[in-house]
């Protein structure tokens, strides 16, 4: 079979952290094309990349031209190799390749309030399928009257064999939190709710991860006087260093779509507390059995679970026990699987 994946790149995030375990798995069996607008690669990847050099702009006419110019490049690509399935993650992606015309499956990886309401209305029911990431965002569009949708949820590649490379020790104990320095990472509440809790007495918080907010979040840092509790340790590779060697790991977010960071914390045995935001943790969490799910931008209610989770062994240890088994059907394989069947 022939597959392409259509993405903007393969810098840091989820969605294209899940083309890049996809695309690993499934060109063992078939021919695999990765088609980027911007040729930035952060993970390793299966198949071929064809860098069509379309990248992101800046204004409003300009935006509008740059889908066209995405779209005429995309359909000479499909005219010529023929693909047996087109997989377009997001909507800068599914946007331009639903436009050409041919059979597209379209991956909505985000609640749909991030996304533009004409597209979703007008442009994303034309898709041949669509992919959403978690149940609750089906149920958004099936409310929409969009009937052709299927969940198939995030990945996880499971290693066991990982060795440390990183030791942490000038860090522990510590709280770990990973995403964007991003308003809907909402780590303004995690940072406030920190400074509440008796635990800050005992252990650090970590953040990783790089964004525009970087500024604010070390000035509200600062305020507190907890600049030698709270680092922002920017963008890691090494990422499983930092799960593995953690207390707990916290989703602090407002909303997200499926968040991969949890599904990772839980893959390497993290006891977890997250924020019963839309859409996702829901779906991953069950409270009281592999974490804990707070409300919402709930301030009081995350100093009071950090410090229940900090301070009680043995409900730490249960979360870490059930972690694995609670994902054992993310695993790679499966899911590569559910995509094959579309």
């Amino acid at each position: 079979m022939k597959i392409a994946f259509v993405i903007n790149s393969l810098n840091k995030g989820g969605a294209e952290r899940v083309v890049s375990l996809l695309s690993q798995e499934l060109s063992k069996q078939h021919k695999v094309f990765i088609i980027l607008y911007d040729n930035s690669i952060a993970y390793e990847y299966g198949g071929k990349i064809v860098d069509i050099d379309c990248k992101s702009v800046s204004g409003k006419i300009e935006k509008i031209f740059n889908v066209f110019k995405r779209r005429a490049k995309l359909k000479k690509i499909f005219e010529k190799e023929q693909f047996d399935k087109i997989f377009a993650f997001m909507e800068s992606a599914y946007l331009p390749s639903i436009l050409t015309g041919y059979p597209v499956i379209a991956s909505v990886r985000n609640n749909i309030k991030v996304y533009s309401k004409y597209i979703t209305k007008y442009i994303l029911p034309k898709a041949h399928k669509i992919v959403t990431v978690s149940k609750d965002i089906e149920k958004q569009l099936n409310i929409l009257g969009i009937k052709h949708t299927q969940t198939i949820q995030n990945p996880i590649y499971i290693d066991n064999e990982y060795k440390i490379k990183e030791n942490l020790i000038k860090y522990k104990p510590f709280i770990l939190a990973v995403g964007r320095l991003h308003e809907q990472k909402n780590f303004k509440l995690l940072i406030k709710s920190f400074k509440n809790s008796q635990a800050k007495n005992e252990l650090n918080l970590l953040i990783v991860g790089e964004g525009q907010k970087r500024k604010e979040l070390q000035e509200l840092i600062n305020s507190y006087g907890l600049e030698k509790k709270i680092y922002l340790v920017g963008q890691k590779d090494n990422i499983k260093d930092y799960y593995l060697q953690s207390e707990m790991f916290v989703l602090s977010s407002k909303y997200e779509g499926f968040p991969n960071v949890l599904i990772e914390a839980l893959s390497n045995s993290c006891a977890c507390i997250a924020t019963n935001c839309p859409t996702g943790p829901s779906e991953i969490i069950a409270n009281e059995q592999n974490g804990l799910l707070v409300e919402n931008e709930n301030q009081d209610a995350l100093t009071k679970a950090i410090d229940r989770l900090y301070f009680d062994e043995e409900l730490k240890n249960k979360f870490r026990n059930n972690a694995q088994k609670s994902i054992k059907h993310l695993k790679l394989e499966t899911i590569a699987k559910e995509w094959l069947s579309l």
